[in-house]
């Protein structure tokens, strides 16, 4: 996944300002959804990133 993640961000695709530590959260958060108490606290400190996300995309 990060190698995918580096590729989008060479080809404009992704922003540099989601870390792959958040882009990997994001993908665990659609997989196993909110409802999982250990990915809702970490999905916490990535408020702000999570709504840019939802209405921008991850491109730049």
């Amino acid at each position: 996944m990060k190698t995918l993640f580096q590729q989008g961000r060479k080809e404009g695709a992704i922003s540099s300002k989601y870390t792959d530590e958040f882009l990997l959260l994001y993908f665990q958060c659609l997989v196993e959804g909110f409802s999982q108490p250990h990915i809702y606290q970490q999905a916490l400190a990535y408020t702000k990133e999570w709504s840019e996300v939802v209405l921008k995309g991850f491109a730049p």
